[in-house]
């Protein structure tokens, strides 16, 4: 099925306003993107999860004669015909002359009559109305595809060939084979490792194979990295000089990759298992991936489907071209090939299908060319739509040798296929081919020579004018486009709201002092207020004044220890144009609002200045308003030799670094106390090792320095530690505690609360002690608000748990791919937890220590409800940002995070408190502190059973 168009409406996504149109078409592409990712309109002729009907031995459909075997003890009683499961049929089972031991070959041989795919097997031993004692303990599966064709073992996907059986003669034991079988007859061979009788009744489950496809030949994928190997693992045919040839694979597995392919998947435990996938210099002549499909008829087709990868961060692209050739008998592809070429989306990088249009041609083999558009390409599933096709048809005779050769070239059909691509694209979205049926041939043939001229004539004229017409409207666009991008510069230097000067620093843009450079999804930004942090009214008044930003400029860093560089004064302000600011008053109407705030270019398009918390290796980093005060604290950290560090996970990665878990050897001699995870000095302790890589330019290196001098002082024993750096010798390294038992949202989602009887006692979690590790988080965000520094992605993700329920604060969970869908990313500007945030740090880019506890109090919320659910699960990230502008505009129609189960009312209403619209109105971390205390007085963690929950080792 192509889907050449759709047309939805998107209530709320468009204004009248021209200008207010134009900002928006970023995000309707992203919601187009979206809708079609998740709207079902993906293609896919095989879904696993309805393909498991019986295929008709217990109900006759499957006739006597379809079923053979290789030897029967007596044919009349425990014949073949009498293996189907359920029944009590003459001896009641089929059982081979033979007894069975590991080196005899017996079989039961089913033939389907017609392609098709089976997902699960039973079997049943001989009942024989009480009398029977035979069955089978183990048994193997082989299958054939076509007539005549090889008998395929089938191996699982991890290779193993041997099923399970039967304990007994009754009970009927149900077999999962993954990955499916596709095959026309299957045999069902008893196996024992010691010499015994054996009987069988058997039930096949599955449904029809409507691709047709019985065999696919390409090059076998290649790896990538020391762990993921992009190979078609369960390819059943013939594999020669690497190349698969007369079988099939993942590619018609029916299971969809996801578009993180280092996730390791416990099913599989093979990292990227779902993809094939090619490096575009793997080869000595790169080109194109070629795959040849074979079909079990000729077919008329009428589209492919191809489910491909798009993680271009990881250098991973969809095709950028595709060419398809047909064939009756395979050896010659005459005709010119459809041609299809894909627009490059560079915006969002999930995995997609990719419909292509096949015009109903016709063949029984395909040849499908997929061009490379980045260094690697990664296919999940190809699905055809097609049917039988009705008629006679012959291979394709050889092509006649003559001086000029009938077939074109392919880079001439490229050529000619681009000289017409805008007509082509008006007919079909995309795709070029033939396109001329034969009847249309046949009146071209019968035009005599003088019409055919003067229509050739003026076919010229036509060509000319629509050449130049197509000329004048590139130039329009090129045009436009400048002119938006002019537009869209200016507009990132405005400021949204008046700021009033005694409640803000200096924002920090980056060390280069150039506005539009970026380092790691974003600008580092630092521009946090000081002092109490309390949001004056005044913000709302019309006639309130604008102040700009500082933009101070940051030099070059010197050395690891180097001093802060003081920020500029006002005459070393950039220089930078005055404009009107937009003004928002809170008793504005409903439709100010509307036009400032609708639906998600509320940060897409109007709020610029929107900064980026991600640090250069993937991790948050926090805002420090107060250089002057770290200035005067002691930042030492110890250099800690590089040999002494181990690996064991890759926990994240950002633009110029990694975030790395790994042992950590000799501590002792650099540790003062041993609150980490190992006590003994002669162990190895876990640890966190932030890496920055050597290809990082002077500016992440900037930051990466400013990271460690900002991390080195904070010494809480609720906020995580630098242990120390390896900065001797490249790459640069901070090493930062770890915790025994990983991050604070896995550790609940693995336990229980101690009223359900359902759980084990080593999994329940008592209220007392969930109280008290919010205790602790707010300790310790009370000694970050003594500091005047903000953390700005406070969440369960960001707290680690060790012994006796012991909590401190990290900030590596951003770059973490498990937590990936709880991050909003802004199209290359920043990548923010917005769920997690204040109103005024969605909608104004502001983050205080007052929007720290608006943050902690959803954190204390997913404390309470074990993090079994995402905060406002139902709503989605548009919706959520619609929602701030409700706290905003203040008008009761604002929605707030359910009280949990557990949660008393005075809990529940310190939450509401965190959420207060004004910013003065809500708790400090240290009455946060002081209340939670109180409530929680006379816990002793000690005396709580700790769950036996796994080191904080979690695929990331």
């Amino acid at each position: 099925m192509l889907v050449d168009f759709v047309a939805f409406p998107v209530f709320g996504l468009f204004q009248t306003d021209y200008y207010r149109m134009s900002a928006r078409v970023d995000v309707l592409t992203v919601y187009l993107s979206c809708y079609l990712l998740g709207s079902g309109l993906f293609v896919q002729s095989l879904y696993l999860g309805e393909c498991n009907s019986a295929l008709g031995m217990q109900s006759f459909d499957i006739p006597d004669s379809a079923i053979t075997a290789s030897s029967s003890h007596d044919e009349k009683t425990v014949g073949p015909q009498n293996a189907r499961i359920r029944t009590e049929l003459y001896g009641g089972a089929w059982c081979p002359k033979s007894a069975i031991n590991k080196d005899s070959y017996e079989f039961l041989q089913v033939d389907l009559n017609r392609l098709m795919v089976i997902t699960q097997v039973e079997v049943q031993g001989r009942f024989g109305n009480g009398k029977g004692k035979e069955y089978a303990t183990h048994f193997l599966l082989q299958y054939q595809r076509e007539d005549g064709g090889e008998w395929i073992h089938f191996r699982n996907k991890t290779d193993g060939e041997i099923f399970e059986g039967n304990s007994n003669t009754y009970i009927a034991e149900l077999r999962t084979v993954s990955p499916p079988i596709i095959g026309r007859r299957i045999r069902f061979i008893p196996y024992s490792k010691y010499p015994r009788t054996v009987c069988m009744r058997i039930e096949v489950y599955g449904c029809p194979w409507m691709d047709g496809v019985v065999s696919y030949y390409v090059r076998q994928g290649d790896r990538r990295g020391a762990e993921v190997d992009l190979f078609d693992f369960s390819y059943d045919g013939m594999i020669e000089d690497n190349y698969l040839t007369q079988g099939l694979g993942q590619l018609t597995d029916g299971e969809y990759g996801d578009t993180n392919f280092r996730l390791d998947k416990v099913v599989h435990k093979i990292k990227g298992y779902e993809w094939v996938g090619w490096r575009n210099d793997s080869t000595e002549n790169s080109g194109p991936v070629e795959i040849k499909f074979k079909f079990d008829r000729v077919r008329k087709f009428k589209s492919v489907t191809i489910h491909c990868n798009n993680y271009f961060s990881k250098d991973v692209k969809i095709f950028r071209r595709a060419l398809l050739y047909f064939s009756i008998g395979g050896m010659y592809f005459l005709k010119e090939p459809i041609q299809y070429d894909f627009m490059p989306d560079n915006l969002v990088e999930y995995a997609r299908n990719v419909t292509i249009s096949l015009a109903n041609n016709v063949g029984q083999f395909i040849k499908l060319k997929l061009f490379f558009d980045d260094k690697w390409m990664m296919i999940s599933e190809v699905i055809f739509d097609s049917a039988v096709a009705d008629g006679k048809f012959h291979p394709e005779e050889p092509p006649i040798p003559t001086h000029a050769p009938i077939m074109a070239s392919e880079e001439s059909i490229i050529s000619k296929a681009e000289d017409v691509k805008e007509i082509d694209i008006l007919r079909s979205y995309g795709v070029t081919g033939n396109g001329v049926s034969d009847s249309s041939a046949g009146i071209k043939k019968q035009r005599n020579a003088a019409s055919t001229s003067t229509l050739d004539g003026d076919n010229i004229s036509i060509i000319i004018g629509a050449l130049s017409a197509l000329f004048v409207i590139l130039i329009i666009i090129v045009i436009i486009v400048i002119v938006r991008l002019k537009r869209r510069n200016n507009n990132n230097r405005q400021t949204l709201m008046p700021v009033i000067d005694s409640g803000l620093s200096a924002k920090l843009q980056n060390t280069s002092g150039n506005p539009n450079e970026k380092i790691s999804n974003g600008n580092m930004y630092y521009s946090i207020a000081s002092g109490d942090g309390k949001m004056d009214d005044k913000q709302f008044n019309e006639t309130g004044a604008q102040n700009e930003y500082e933009e101070p400029y940051i030099g070059k860093e010197r050395s690891l220890m180097a001093t802060f560089i003081p920020v500029k004064n006002q005459s070393q302000k950039a220089d930078f144009k005055r404009r009107s600011p937009v003004m928002v008053n809170a008793q504005d109407s409903h439709v100010q609002y509307d036009a400032l705030y609708a639906a998600a270019d509320i940060i897409n398009s109007k709020v610029p200045n929107i900064p980026s918390i991600q640090g250069v290796s993937g991790n948050s980093i926090y805002g420090v308003p107060n250089t002057e005060l770290l200035l005067s604290m002691d930042n030492s950290v110890i250099e800690i030799p590089k040999r002494n560090l181990r690996c064991i996970e890759v926990l994240g990665v950002g633009q110029f670094g990694e975030v790395h878990l790994c042992e950590a050897t000799g501590m002792h001699e650099y540790l003062e106390d041993h609150d980490v995870v190992n006590r003994r000095a002669s162990s190895p302790v876990l640890v966190v090792v932030k890496i920055l890589r050597t290809s990082a330019d002077d500016r992440a290196r900037a930051e990466f320095l400013r990271e460690i001098r900002n991390m080195s002082v904070l010494k809480d024993p609720n906020i995580v530690r630098v242990l120390g750096v390896c900065t001797r010798e490249e790459p640069n390294c901070m090493v930062v505690e770890y915790m025994q038992y990983g991050d604070l949202n896995q550790f609940l989602v693995d336990h229980l609360p101690e009223t359900d009887d359902s759980a084990s006692n080593d999994r329940k979690l008592g209220y007392g002690c969930q109280i008290y590790m919010a205790s602790q988080i707010a300790s310790g965000m009370k000694y970050l608000e003594s500091l005047n520094m903000v953390h700005r992605d406070l969440a369960t993700r960001n707290c680690l748990v060790g012994r006796h329920f012991a909590i401190k604060i990290s900030d590596f969970g951003m770059s973490r791919s498990l937590y990936s869908a709880d991050y909003y990313r802004i199209e290359g500007r920043a990548v923010l937890p917005i769920r997690w945030m204040a109103w005024e740090s969605i909608l104004l880019g502001k983050f205080t220590t007052k929007s720290d506890v608006w943050s902690f109090g959803i954190t204390l919320w997913e404390i309470l409800t074990f993090s079994k659910v995402q905060p406002y699960e139902d709503m989605s990230d548009e919706q959520v940002i619609e929602n701030s502008g409700h706290h905003y505009r203040n008008d009761n129609q604002q929605i707030y995070l359910p009280q949990p189960a557990i949660c008393p009312k005075e809990i529940y209403d310190l939450m509401l408190e965190c959420w207060n619209r004004h910013e003065s109105e809500r708790p400090s971390f240290r009455e946060i502190h002081m209340f939670l205390l109180r409530k929680n007085m006379g816990y002793d963690p000690k005396l709580e059973i700790l769950g036996r929950t796994s080191l904080g080792i979690v695929h990331s």
